[in-house]
């Protein structure tokens, strides 16, 4: 016999309520929480020419490259820039983290997304033999073990790689595992970095890439009727996440409240043109925070600034809400900090973390001549000041693959 669902306490009989209690952030609006809320609430662009390689060879030199104090962080060609991301992240999410430090190794987990490891060409090339090449190779499994032995993590490690939903599902399975077991203590996230010379080769080719030849920190424009494709980013997002029971309401960021992951199986490139399974994503993480469609009061979109992504997150959500779909207040971080593929549901998490702490509704950056096919409440031009208690966050990507996570405001 199933258990019943309380929708008014969020809760599936005896299952604990999850909640974040850390966060560590690198991005291209500033390395470090302070750096990133004081660029996310000032509407600081992101996005501008790429400066880490060489752009000559390609019709587009786009980019949301980290920043550090406001200038891009450079490194050498051959380095993984997503794995020092990674590091700086966690460790500030790490820092004097009590519960983190106090819990036994067996109770510690990490699960992340990611997307694909970066290639040193230059130094696979030039290689002597079969053994030199292989470490111009580099892996983000070795680097993760490297943190895994570091921090005494022996409760479980994971890496995802399913590109622009990789950390919404990694945060997901931290989820899940903490409602398994309360006494775990997970650390989840992504990281990511796609500007390098054949990756972003690869977006290219893809023809996903944005054309816009004007002001670069306006050529990501989500929902917009001259929007005209992405802009790659980067960066990492790591939240620490715990059973709320053995958690001081001061010490809570927000409540996990609801998830789940659905897949279209319809194009590798392209999401399903109704936005059918995205709906199904959506319905049943709000049914699984114990919720009702009436119950969020705003959504964080996917929102990549492509007409494919606008018209079928615009249909899923008429499946999810009805009428009221052209009433619920959405926004997308993307105009912004660009896509960080394998990072951005968890970068964009924390923007939904802030709205939920201030009862601000972040504008989409560059959304600025409504397109009429996205009838949608898109915020544009100032914040929206609005209670919002419970909100709905949604991420998709290629091979149809969907997610959705419901937020809850903390005590």
């Amino acid at each position: 016999m199933g258990t019943a669902l309380n929708p008014r306490e969020g809760v599936v009989g005896n299952r604990p309520r999850v909640v974040l209690t850390g966060c560590g952030v690198v991005s291209p609006i500033g390395t470090g929480m302070a750096e990133f809320l004081a660029g996310l609430e000032a509407g600081i662009p992101g996005t501008g020419w790429i400066e880490n390689f060489p752009t000559h060879a390609f019709p587009s030199a786009l980019g949301a490259e980290v920043r550090r104090e406001g200038a891009v962080v450079r490194t050498e060609p051959h380095v993984d820039r997503k794995c020092g991301f990674l590091e700086t992240a966690l460790a500030e999410a790490l820092q004097g983290h009590e519960a983190w430090h106090r819990a036994d190794p067996g109770h510690r987990s990490l699960h992340l997304g990611q997307g694909i490891d970066a290639f040193d060409v230059r130094g696979f090339v030039e290689a002597d033999s079969r053994s030199d090449w292989r470490t111009h190779v580099h892996r983000a499994e070795s680097f993760v073990q490297a943190l895994v032995e570091k921090e005494r993590i022996a409760g479980g490690c994971s890496l995802n790689g399913a590109a622009c939903v990789a950390s919404t599902q990694a945060i997901g399975f931290g989820l899940r595992k903490i409602r398994r077991d309360p006494r775990s203590i997970v650390v989840s996230g992504g990281f990511d970095s796609m500007l390098s010379p054949l990756h972003y080769l690869g977006f290219h080719r893809l023809g996903a890439l944005s054309t816009w030849t004007g002001e670069p920190s306006r050529a990501c424009r989500p929902f917009d009727k001259d929007r005209c494709g992405i802009v790659l980013g980067e960066g990492a997002a790591v939240l620490v996440m715990e059973a709320a029971e053995s958690v001081a309401p001061g010490n809570v960021l927000a409540e996990v409240a609801g998830y789940a992951s659905t897949t279209d199986a319809w194009l590798v490139t392209d999401p399903e043109p109704e936005g059918r399974m995205l709906a199904r994503a959506a319905l049943e993480a709000i049914t699984d925070a114990g919720l009702r469609p009436e119950d969020i009061d705003a959504v964080h979109l996917h929102g990549t600034g492509t007409s494919k992504n606008d018209l079928a997150e615009t249909r899923a959500m008429h499946r999810v809400f009805g009428t009221r779909y052209r009433e619920i207040p959405v926004f997308s971080l993307k105009g912004q900090v660009g896509h960080l593929i394998g990072a951005c549901g968890a970068l964009e998490l924390l923007a939904a973390v802030r709205t939920l702490q201030t009862g601000i509704v972040l504008p989409t950056l560059n959304s600025t001549t409504p397109d009429p096919e996205v009838d949608l409440r898109v915020v544009r031009g100032a914040p929206l000041h609005l209670p919002v208690r419970n909100l709905l966050k949604l991420n998709a990507a290629f091979g149809g693959q969907n997610t959705a996570i419901v937020l809850r405001r903390g005590a």
